[in-house]
């Protein structure tokens, strides 16, 4: 039985309902986004928050293990989401082109509203308060593999050689 004590660092009712209220009046913006592959010297101008907020678009980046796709140094890989308003496309599509990444050449497809992605939500919330330029880099490394191989048709997918050591 609780005798209604509270930390005094605890917010009290009205703070938090003032708190509840302030998130629910947060603007969501309608984005857009596009797949593609680029090299490590693309991500290190791409990544950076200040060329990311003044072309106004937001991104994620997953590394892509050594490989077939992937390389060392220059040559590795990333695989990339760029989130961005589709009123931006040019302004977007223009600094890409400028790394020498044609994003022009690949799908674009809308972010869904009500996505329960902890980043889509994040990058949607961002551009809503006209706050974009976020770029997350992916804590793993991700394997290529080819279709018909035994690891794509493993339903726990691919294996690392040494992952018997990291066991």
């Amino acid at each position: 039985m609780s005798d209604g004590w509270v930390p005094p660092c605890y917010p009290k009712e009205e703070e938090l309902i003032e708190y509840e209220e302030k998130m629910k009046a947060r603007k969501k913006a309608t984005l857009v986004k596009r797949h593609l592959c680029i090299k490590e010297p693309q991500l290190q101008s791409l990544s950076k928050r200040s060329f990311a907020q003044k072309s106004e678009y937001s991104m994620l980046a997953y590394a892509i293990a050594e490989g077939e796709y992937s390389g060392e140094g220059d040559d590795r890989s990333y695989f990339v989401i760029v989130f961005y308003e589709p009123a931006k496309k040019s302004k977007v599509e223009r600094a890409f082109k400028t790394v020498g990444a044609a994003l022009a050449d690949y799908e674009q497809v809308v972010v869904d509203p009500d996505s329960k992605m902890e980043q889509e939500e994040k990058f949607m919330y961002a551009h809503g308060a006209s706050d974009p330029g976020e770029c997350i880099l992916g804590e793993y490394e991700y394997q290529v593999v080819p279709k018909g191989s035994p690891e794509y048709d493993d339903p726990w997918g691919p294996t690392h050689p040494e992952g018997r050591f990291w066991e």
